[in-house]
């Protein structure tokens, strides 16, 4: 169940941080971006709060909290890789000769 829940938390954030659209407007990337740090923040909120109260002797499994602890890192990962493809992006339009 404590899957469910932070899937439940994770939703609820999402829906706290979009911003009802006008018809035919997209969503701006700042929006966007932010929304997607926050999740990856929270999974890595979840995923330490699993941790604390397995030490605690808590009832959580272990497997569950090392999926939690999984599922932080390959956010992280993902996030840093769209950070790096960002960049060299940023880089290679300042590259280009007006």
């Amino acid at each position: 169940m404590p899957k469910i829940d932070a899937l439940q938390q994770i939703t609820q954030l999402a829906k706290q941080n979009s911003q009802p659209l006008k018809k035919n407007e997209s969503p701006k990337f700042a929006d966007t971006l932010k929304g997607m740090i926050n999740q990856v923040d929270e999974l890595q909120k979840v995923s330490a709060q699993s941790t604390k109260d397995f030490i605690a002797g808590k009832n959580i499994d272990l497997h569950e909290v090392m999926a939690a602890g999984q599922e932080a890192q390959l956010s992280f990962q993902f996030m840093m890789e769209m950070r790096n493809k960002l960049l060299e992006a940023y880089q290679e339009v300042n590259r280009m000769p007006v």
